[in-house]
């Protein structure tokens, strides 16, 4: 398959993502990981005045984004989305929902796509093309 073909890639057993191109479902996770980026920030600067508001707000994407990096506030939202929908892919192609932490253990072996990789150079070795 042609990256062409790998970016018309659609979900269709994943319980969440079932129907959706590959490339919506980036865009979505860009769209919602920078939102979150954004309100983290504000929520940050805010800190001193309203405090127990500031700290739910902070717990809330810290649960959400930090198992997938740490680093998630300041990390570039395409690079993070990629490893995200890298993830999920494989999640579809197993039929298996299995936690992103095997995900990590994976990318620690050295025969493991560098995480770092755009996510059409990902599709394209994911379906084979050049």
């Amino acid at each position: 398959m042609d990256a062409g073909q790998g970016v018309a890639a659609r979900f269709t057993w994943h319980p969440e993502y079932a129907g959706r191109l590959l490339l919506d479902v980036r865009e979505e996770l860009v769209r919602d990981i920078s939102a979150d980026q954004r309100a983290y920030a504000l929520a940050m600067e805010a800190a001193e005045a309203r405090e127990d508001d500031v700290l739910a707000s902070v717990l809330r994407l810290e649960k959400h984004w930090s198992p997938y990096d740490l680093n998630w506030a300041e990390s570039d939202p395409g690079q993070l989305a990629d490893r995200i929908l890298q993830w999920e892919w494989e999640r579809e192609q197993r039929r298996e929902l299995f936690p992103f932490s095997e995900m990590r253990e994976q990318s620690m072996a050295p025969s493991a796509p560098p995480a770092q990789a755009s996510w059409l150079n990902w599709l394209r070795r994911l379906f084979g093309g050049n």
